[in-house]
C-alpha cells in the first residue's frame, strides 16, 4: 500500500492551492518528479473524484512543465472545482484526482473583493450562503424532448421553470428568458425547437414575487446548453412531422354512456329528471369575471412642481407623458432620465413609472424588471404590479 501511495504521489502533481482576487483565481501546484510533460487543468461545477468522466467537461488548459502557475477568469459566483493532471513526455495523461493534493474547490462568493477558497470536500460537506431551494437541476435530451429533473427543497412551494438560448446567470438574464410552464414538478418534460441550443432555469414563484429569486449556475440553472437535433419529431418541423408526441387517449363513448348504441356516432339525448330541472331552474347564471384593468399609479411628489434638479425633469415627464398616457413617449424619457446618475430614491420611482409603460405598452417581461428593481423601495407599490406582469408572462 505504501509502494503504491509513492507511485501514485511520483505520477501527479501535488500541493494544488488557490487564491481568488475578485473574479480571477490563481492555481500554484508543485510539478511531478517523474512525469514531466505538459500540465492540463480540468475545470467543473462539480467535485472530481476517481471514476469522474473528463471527457464531457469540454474546457481544457494546457500548461507547460516547470511553469507550476496558471491564473483563470470565472464568469459568475458559485464554488469551481479545478483537477490538475501531469502527462509524461510521450503524452501520457496521469488522469486521476486525488483531493486535496491535485484537486482543490474555490469558492467565489458575489459580493466580496477578497474571496473565500476552501478544500475540496463532497457536496453535502460543503456551506453554500443564500441557497436557491433547489438543487441538481438537470437537462437531457430524449428523442425529441428534453427531460429536466431537479430536487426542491421545499416541496410545497410552486416552482417555474425558465428556458433561454442563452446562459442563465444572474437574475437580470430572466427578463431575455422564457416561461415554459409555471407550477411544475420533477421530471419536466420540454418540447423546445429542434436545432438551438437551450439553458434552463427554475425558481421558486413566490421569489419572484418578492424580487429575491437568484440564479445559481450548476445548482437551479444549468450551465451546459442542451439541444435536440433537426429532424427529431416535435415543434418547428415541417407539416407531415407529428407536432405531438404523445397522442391524447381515446375516449370511448359507448363505455361512458350506458345502453348507448356502439354504433351510434353521438349519444341520444336523454331527458333530466325533475329534480334536476328544478335545480337547473334555481341556479343563478354564472357570468365570467374578467381580470380588473390595472390603472396608472403616480407619487404624490411627482405630481406637484418642484423647486428644480431632478425631481423636476422627474415631474415633467410625469406632466408631458405619463398623466397624458401616451407610453411610448414616457418610456423614451424615462430611460432617457435613467442615463444620468441620479438619487437611489428617484431611480426607483423613475422605474417604477418605466415598468408601468413597459406594462401598458404589453412588454410584460420588461416590466417585471423594472418593477423587481424597484421593489426595495416600494415593496407594497410593486408587489400587485410584479403580479400583474407575472399572469401577464404566462398568458
Amino acid at each position: 500500500m505504501a509502494a503504491l501511495s509513492i507511485s501514485l504521489s511520483a505520477q501527479n502533481v501535488t500541493g494544488l492551492q488557490g487564491e481568488a482576487k475578485n473574479n480571477l483565481l490563481r492555481l500554484t501546484w508543485v510539478d511531478s518528479v517523474d512525469a514531466r510533460g505538459p500540465v492540463y487543468i480540468y475545470r467543473s461545477v462539480s467535485p472530481f473524484e476517481p471514476g469522474t468522466d473528463l471527457s464531457i467537461l469540454g474546457r481544457l488548459i494546457k500548461v507547460p512543465y516547470g511553469v507550476q502557475s496558471y491564473i483563470d477568469e470565472v464568469e459568475f459566483p458559485g464554488t469551481w472545482y479545478y483537477f490538475v493532471a501531469a502527462s509524461d513526455t510521450e503524452g501520457q495523461r496521469f488522469e486521476l484526482p486525488l483531493p486535496p493534493d491535485n484537486s482543490i474547490g474555490i469558492e467565489i462568493l458575489e459580493s466580496s473583493d477578497r474571496l473565500a477558497v476552501s478544500p475540496a470536500a463532497p457536496p453535502a460537506e460543503i456551506a453554500h450562503g443564500g441557497e436557491p431551494g433547489v438543487n441538481s437541476l438537470s437537462a437531457a435530451v430524449e428523442g425529441d424532448s428534453v427531460i429536466v429533473t431537479f430536487r426542491a427543497e421545499d416541496r410545497g412551494r410552486a416552482v417555474v421553470l425558465y428556458r433561454s438560448a442563452r446562459p442563465l446567470k444572474q437574475a437580470r438574464d430572466l427578463v431575455g428568458a422564457v416561461i415554459v410552464q409555471p407550477d411544475i414538478a420533477s421530471p419536466f418534460i420540454d418540447y423546445p425547437v429542434p436545432g438551438i441550443p437551450y439553458y434552463y432555469a427554475v425558481i421558486f414563484e413566490d421569489d419572484l414575487t418578492r424580487g429575491t429569486a437568484a440564479l445559481y449556475p450548476g445548482r437551479n440553472a444549468t450551465v451546459e446548453a442542451v439541444e435536440v437535433p433537426q429532424g427529431s419529431d416535435g415543434v418547428g418541423l415541417s407539416s407531415s412531422a407529428s407536432i405531438r408526441s404523445l397522442p391524447l387517449p381515446m375516449i370511448s363513448l359507448a363505455a361512458a354512456v350506458p345502453g348507448m348504441n356502439a354504433f351510434d356516432e353521438t349519444p341520444s339525448p336523454v331527458e333530466l329528471s325533475p329534480e334536476a330541472s328544478k335545480a337547473l331552474e334555481d341556479l343563478e347564471p354564472v357570468q365570467r369575471k374578467s381580470s380588473l384593468a390595472k390603472s396608472p399609479r403616480a407619487f404624490s411628489q411627482d405630481l406637484e412642481a418642484p423647486g428644480g434638479g431632478e425631481e423636476y425633469a422627474l415631474y415633467s415627464i410625469m406632466q408631458d407623458f405619463f398623466l397624458k398616457k401616451d407610453w411610448d413617449g414616457c418610456r423614451n424619457a424615462l430611460a432617457g432620465y435613467l442615463g444620468l446618475p441620479r438619487s437611489s430614491a428617484s431611480e426607483a420611482r423613475a422605474r417604477f413609472y418605466l415598468g408601468q409603460c413597459y406594462y401598458f405598452l404589453g412588454q410584460p417581461r420588461e416590466s417585471l424588471f423594472e418593477f423587481l428593481s424597484a421593489q426595495p423601495a416600494y415593496p407594497d407599490e410593486s408587489a400587485e404590479w410584479i403580479q400583474a406582469s407575472l399572469a401577464a408572462l404566462v398568458k
